[in-house]
């Protein structure tokens, strides 16, 4: 008796589709709705979401550790990355259409499966519509805007869920309109440049590095390099490319305040070299932008830093000029 043919490649990728789609469906009014910027499982299978403007809210929504650990499996299995109680903490994203970061942990770091999923952004907010809710100054959005127009180096800083890759989407809106040829770096697809003339480099940590990535930038030939987030040594790569020939990037970075940002840079340098080109950093990076959650705004965060790095001394540290 002749046996059942094999399901070829696209038989196998439906089949696959599908069942991810089934295990996503106790999320699927959230991961659809634009307002929605973040999903967040915790181990009681109740489900949060941070919306815009919003803040973060319990919803009514809930998913087993059996439903939460199949879904997790699922999107592993995709990425060709093994979850198991030997390797109990998963990094990935969602494949399309969703396209979502997904942060996730098993037993035994956690009592039940848990994670976070941050969604790219379906809305571009301009300075323009930072000043109009009271986010920004109109001097303020004044020295932002210049300081892209002058190619200087600027770092967005704040914790997580501040809107630091909101704010430099708003940023990529004005380089866009520059004749530049622009590179965009990071690992998830976050940032939106409209620009003509743009490269745009997904970074798999196990194949190509940040630091590899940073490294082969600037054999692209581009006016600008942009960064997602800067998160490890590669720091010291970008010091260098944004250094030589190529002003005018934007970066973000996890910090508490703007002197506290040139600092986390340094500390992500000194994982390559020590002690950390001080002096460097402060003639690289032109502005430093804070942005942090504030629940008494009426927007849930504001701006609470833009300084122009003017230098640093053994003796005082960053000397620092507050913007407009």
């Amino acid at each position: 008796m002749a046996s059942a043919a094999a399901p070829d490649a696209s038989e196998t990728q439906l089949r696959r589709a599908a069942a991810l789609e089934s295990a996503l469906r106790p999320i699927a009014p959230f991961l659809s709705d634009p307002k929605v910027v973040e999903i967040m499982l915790n181990a009681d299978g109740r489900i949060w979401v941070d919306r815009l403007g919003e803040g973060m809210s319990v919803t009514g929504a809930r998913m087993g550790p059996p439903g939460a650990e199949r879904m997790l499996r699922l999107v592993a299995s995709e990425m060709l990355i093994e979850l198991n109680a030997s390797a109990p903490s998963l990094a990935a994203k969602l494949p399309p259409p969703y396209s979502a970061r997904l942060q996730a942990s098993m037993p035994p770091l956690v009592d039940a499966p848990t994670f976070a999923l941050r969604k790219p952004a379906h809305v571009v907010f301009s300075l323009a519509d930072y000043v109009a809710k009271g986010i920004l100054t109109p001097g303020q959005r004044g020295a932002i805007a210049a300081a892209v127009e002058n190619h200087d180096n600027i770092l967005i800083g704040g914790g997580t869920g501040s809107g630091k890759t909101t704010f430099a989407n708003a940023l990529l809106q004005l380089i866009a309109g520059s004749d530049d040829r622009v590179l965009i770096l990071e690992d998830t697809p976050e940032l939106q440049c409209e620009a003509e003339n743009k490269v745009q480099v997904l970074v798999q940590p196990k194949i190509h590095t940040w630091r590899d990535a940073v490294m082969a930038a600037m054999r692209y030939r581009p006016d600008r390099i942009l960064v997602g987030e800067v998160r490890d040594g590669s720091a010291l790569e970008l010091l260098k490319a944004w250094n030589t020939g190529h002003p005018g990037g934007v970066a973000t970075i996890h910090a508490n305040d703007t002197r506290a940002m040139l600092d986390r840079l340094c500390q992500l340098i000194e994982e390559v070299v020590y002690p950390a080109p001080r002096a460097l950093v402060a003639q690289t990076i032109g502005v430093c932008v804070h942005i942090c959650r504030d629940r008494s705004h009426p927007a849930g965060r504001r701006i609470s830093g833009i300084d122009r790095v003017l230098g640093w001394s053994p003796q005082g540290g960053w000397t620092l000029q507050p913007l407009a």
